[in-house]
């Protein structure tokens, strides 16, 4: 169900279903983040070219990103934070500054508006749907790195193999997602589903 409002002079959208998924992948990415301990943080995560340390910088200045690109920041101001350690002293309170601000943008501004994603012009609503792949599929690859079980539950696991498997298809090796793999015929739980249709 779409709930239309007025905030101020922007007239916005809200998906409480998506509102849901968001907070779900946030709890799962922190979650996991909280598990990790100092010596992982130089050991390799669940993507290969990064470190476990490399992956929360990456996952941590995306809120940033996002935050910009909903305030529709001009690209080059957006890039420019990739390499900047977003991290700190409190690797959950880094995470914190950042997604909170996302939240609110995104909260307030019209997400029907297209933003300059560096796949291209994109709508503000599918870039919160990339935000709650990002956040749980990078949850997945730092508790690969850290040797510790996936905490993604039920409930956003069906939701995204649901209603955002498409959406990782389309965004393929341009959102630096793997082909899925193959399915093998056996039962699968829907956290498996996710991880195959990421090819993870």
């Amino acid at each position: 169900m779409m709930v239309r409002t007025r905030v101020g002079e922007w007239e916005r959208y809200m998906d409480p279903v998506i509102d849901e998924a968001l907070d779900r992948a946030e709890t799962c990415w922190v979650t996991a983040l909280a598990r990790v301990r100092p010596g992982d943080l130089d050991a390799v995560s669940g993507c290969p070219e990064w470190t476990n340390r490399e992956l929360i910088n990456h996952l941590v200045g995306g809120g940033l990103r996002y935050a910009k690109l909903l305030g529709q920041a001009e690209p080059a101001e957006v890039e420019a934070t990739r390499g900047v350690d977003h991290l700190g002293e409190d690797l959950l309170e880094a995470f914190w500054v950042q997604e909170r601000t996302f939240r609110s943008l995104a909260g307030e501004c019209d997400l029907e508006v297209t933003v300059a994603h560096r796949i291209g012009k994109i709508p503000g609503k599918q870039l919160v749907r990339m935000r709650i792949l990002e956040l749980a599929l990078h949850a997945a690859d730092l508790s690969r790195g850290t040797g510790e079980p996936w905490p993604i539950d039920d409930e956003l696991a069906v939701f995204i193999a649901a209603e955002l498997g498409d959406l990782i298809v389309q965004l393929g090796s341009t959102g630096g997602y793997a082909h899925p793999r193959a399915e093998d015929g056996l039962p699968a739980s829907p956290a498996e589903r996710v991880l195959r249709i990421s090819g993870r």
